[in-house]
């Protein structure tokens, strides 16, 4: 880790130190408190304190109803303070690395989209949630940039870390999980009992989360049975584990599938099979091919040995929610047709404002202001498929710049695993699960998730720049 002086945040600590001291309001102290604990982590950890906001943003994902600062339509919570802390120290940490900056991707499709979001605040439906969604935004592009940055430095030395603080942020949300599963403490969403989701706020967050980290050690797998180096430590934990002791490899990547599994989030399930599908056309063609005949068989004979369970011994297999959801599709637990339906609504609206949209962020607030009275009740505002909110928000300009971001990053990465012996497959994949993920999920607003994903994609591009 570097060891830089940074006197300008000493004086800032003092500040902050003095505001905790004499401020008489509660929530200001607390968003002044937490700002102070940052700057002493910073003293200790240096650069990588990007690491310790990694590590503690999927444990606290609950608190973002808990309001820190309002003033008119403008309310600041925990999570919130945490985002515009990380954008602050992004922001200083690139300039301080600016020898760096030539070399990080995406530049042009991140910034132009960000200044496109900020522009739309002139001519916003809900300039408070413009300004909030531009800043997120911008810190997508900030952990990138600071990932990529860090391992062209410390090339394996940041990798280890990395992953062992990802791994780490993971301890306490799967526990959480499995205890859900057990104890049955789980949500009920939709008709579809004890969704598992951890410490997030909602199930497809956990499931997210979890196929991510699924993707990150199948990664590090991946190098070990090709003779790649995994970390740069030999007698390291994580190297242990990958090649000493397989078997816990395994379990623990079977353990993230039933985690994934028992969130029933669908969009989850299709995102895992989109990856091993990929993977096994790359890898393992012909246990691809039995799989899928597997999968056709199980289909075909299901419905009739079902049938026949319910005539002869009154037993319906579909009675377990795990097998109701893999086989069936009732209108009170399916939200495909809810989607939809959302969608074409939508539509109308969006031909008013096709070219500039109504401002980044807008979309609840239009939509509720809009939407019909069949509508009314629905337990959400969002629009549940990323390039419909981004394309309402900001018109065809800013879809086109959002999806040039992630086409760029794919065709790059696709140029150097086709020349490369496909090394980066699983980050080729993982684009392209996110991108099936972002059809029918909030992924911009799977915060937690969608922060690591952004870290992830940041050291794997440094990766395959070196």
């Amino acid at each position: 880790m570097a060891n830089t002086k940074t006197p300008f945040f000493g004086w800032v600590a003092v500040l902050l130190a003095l505001i905790v001291l004499i401020n008489p309001i509660t929530n200001i102290n607390i968003l002044a408190f937490l700002a102070l604990v940052f700057l002493l982590l910073h003293a200790v950890f240096k650069e990588y304190t990007i690491l310790i906001l990694l590590a503690i943003r999927p444990a606290i994902d609950q608190w973002r109803d808990l309001t820190l600062v309002s003033y008119q339509n403008f309310n600041i919570n925990i999570n919130a303070a945490l985002a515009i802390i990380l954008l602050c120290w992004a922001v200083m940490f690139i300039f301080q690395n600016a020898e760096y900056w030539k070399k990080i991707p995406l530049k042009f499709w991140w910034l132009t989209f960000v200044a496109w979001c900020a522009l739309s605040l002139i001519w916003s439906f809900d300039r408070s949630s413009t300004v909030i969604e531009t800043i997120k935004a911008l810190d997508l592009f900030a952990l990138f940039g600071v990932s990529f940055i860090l391992h062209s430095k410390y090339q394996e030395k940041y990798a280890y870390w990395l992953h062992t603080t990802l791994f780490a942020a993971a301890i306490v949300p799967i526990i959480m999980a499995l205890v859900q599963l057990f104890t049955r403490a789980g949500i009920d969403i939709d008709g579809i009992p004890n969704r598992i989701y951890g410490t997030f706020a909602h199930p497809n967050i956990m499931a997210t989360f979890a196929l991510l980290i699924f993707m990150a050690i199948t990664d590090r797998y991946l190098l070990h049975i090709h003779n790649r180096p995994l970390f740069q430590a030999e007698n390291s934990w994580l190297n242990k584990i990958f090649v000493q002791r397989s078997h816990v490899l395994i379990g623990t990547l079977f353990l993230l599938a039933i985690v994934v599994a028992f969130t029933y989030t669908r969009i989850a399930w299709v995102g895992l099979a989109l990856f091993l599908i990929v993977l096994g056309v790359i890898y393992w063609p012909k246990l691809l091919i039995k799989i899928a005949v597997g999968v056709g068989v199980f289909y075909l004979l299901f419905y009739p040995l079902n049938n026949f369970l319910i005539d002869q011994f009154n037993v319906n297999l579909q009675t377990n929610s795990l097998v109701s959801r893999l086989t069936t599709r009732n209108q009170e637990a399916d939200s495909i047709q809810w989607r939809a339906d959302v969608a074409n609504k939508v539509l109308p609206l969006y031909w008013e404002h096709p070219i500039i949209g109504y401002g980044y962020g807008a979309f609840a607030k239009v939509w509720d202001d809009n939407k019909p009275i069949h509508n009314i009740w629905d337990n959400t505002s969002e629009a549940h498929n990323d390039y419909l909110k981004v394309g309402f928000e900001t018109g065809i300009i800013g879809l086109i710049l959002f999806v040039g971001i992630y086409w760029t990053l794919f065709l790059k990465q696709v140029r150097i695993g086709w020349k490369n012996g496909w090394i980066n497959i699983v980050f080729i994949s993982s684009i392209l699960v996110y991108l099936a993920l972002s059809v029918s999920d909030n992924m911009l607003h799977h915060t937690p998730v969608i922060w690591w994903i952004w870290a992830m994609w940041g050291f794997w591009s440094s990766k395959t720049n070196t």
